[in-house]
């Protein structure tokens, strides 16, 4: 959801507490020399206050409290309300220079889903995105671009690195409003089976009741929409102590869905956790990708009970229904399992996949 916090103030000039100091002089007929006379101060040094080249102090408020009547506090807010004005224009220039950088990021996209508002100008793009990571700077996003070199691409494309900083983005902040138990390995370990019948509800079991049953053993799991150029199907890094999977729609079936998020569960349990796992799932020759491959397809279906129904070397739908329901699974993960090793044609397989609507 797009930010609702209203924009901050940015006045087009700024007005120094000298010239309210002036127009007072001017009202009661007195010069700037008398004003220095009546403080103990030098009379050029009244005079740079009053253009605004020498800031108001805590003496110099309360000497102006003396003088003119207006209380102390009124003099020290209106120096702090030019001081911040002035960082504010500062700031303004500098964003009018840096702002080019936007135009690496997918700003159309995250506009369309609600991310940010809706901007014309490429100034205003840059600052809804500083609202959007929280940054100060856009140039402070380097350690969260740099997560990307770890998405290793088998298929030669190469993804756009702020444009995954914003996908991980969005899953952080979906996560963060995610009540999660206290997470524990072991309950977890204990509790596959449980994730398993989750197959059986549909598309239900996968968007709805996983998320809730994952928070209830401590991971948050959140679905973000697959953006342009990151080719990312899943991601598993921790906020805190919290274990997040995080899921694209970049594919819309739903024994997909459920492998990618073993896969990410796999790094969730098996991996450090001070490293970011991002996936596209294809044929990943590192020993983490290969053993969070083997965890996913080993823990919805067993190697044993795989290659039993294997060697029987017949597939029809009747084979399929009756070995998912033997083993306590949804047909579209067998039928799924199946066309990944090429033992069926994709139109034997359809029949039993499961779409899902994209958010």
């Amino acid at each position: 959801m797009a930010s609702i916090a209203p924009a901050p103030y940015r006045p087009e000039r700024v007005s120094p507490p000298g010239n309210t100091i002036r127009d007072i002089l001017e009202d009661i007929d007195m010069s700037q020399a008398e004003l220095a006379r009546r403080m103990g101060r030098p009379t050029n040094k009244i005079n740079q206050i009053i253009q605004g080249k020498k800031a108001i102090t805590a003496d110099t408020a309360l000497e102006l409290e003396s003088v003119l009547g207006l209380p102390a506090s009124f003099w020290m807010n209106r120096e702090q309300n030019y001081q911040l004005a002035l960082s504010q224009l500062a700031q303004l220039k500098d964003q009018e220079k840096a702002c080019e950088i936007a135009k690496e990021f997918p700003c159309a996209e995250m506009a369309k889903l609600g991310w940010i508002e809706k901007k014309a100008s490429w100034l205003e793009k840059y600052q809804e995105l500083l609202r959007f990571f929280a940054s100060a700077k856009l140039d402070a996003l380097k350690a969260a671009v740099e997560l990307a070199p770890s998405f290793r691409k088998a298929t030669g494309k190469q993804a756009c690195h702020k444009a995954l900083a914003v996908w991980l983005r969005k899953g952080v902040l979906e996560a963060k409003n995610i009540e999660t138990a206290e997470f524990s390995r072991q309950k977890v370990c204990e509790d596959m089976e449980s994730f398993r019948s989750l197959t059986l509800r549909g598309a239900s079991g996968l968007t709805n009741d996983l998320v809730s049953h994952s928070a209830s053993l401590g991971i948050a799991v959140v679905f973000i929409p697959h953006l342009k150029n990151t080719y990312v199907g899943g991601a598993a890094y921790w906020v805190g102590n919290m274990p997040v999977v995080q899921l694209s729609y970049r594919w819309k079936r739903h024994d997909i869905l459920w492998f990618n998020f073993f896969h990410e569960l796999a790094h969730i349990l098996l991996h450090p956790r001070q490293e970011t796992y991002l996936d596209d799932f294809t044929d990943d020759h590192d020993e983490h990708e290969k053993q969070a491959n083997e965890f996913a397809a080993d823990t919805l279906i067993s190697h044993s009970s795989w290659e039993a129904f294997c060697e029987q070397g017949t597939f029809s739908s009747v084979d399929v229904q009756h070995f998912a329901e033997s083993i306590g699974i949804s047909e579209s993960n067998v039928a799924g399992r199946l066309l990944r090793e090429g033992r069926i044609l994709p139109a034997d397989a359809h029949r039993f996949f499961i779409s899902l609507a994209v958010k």
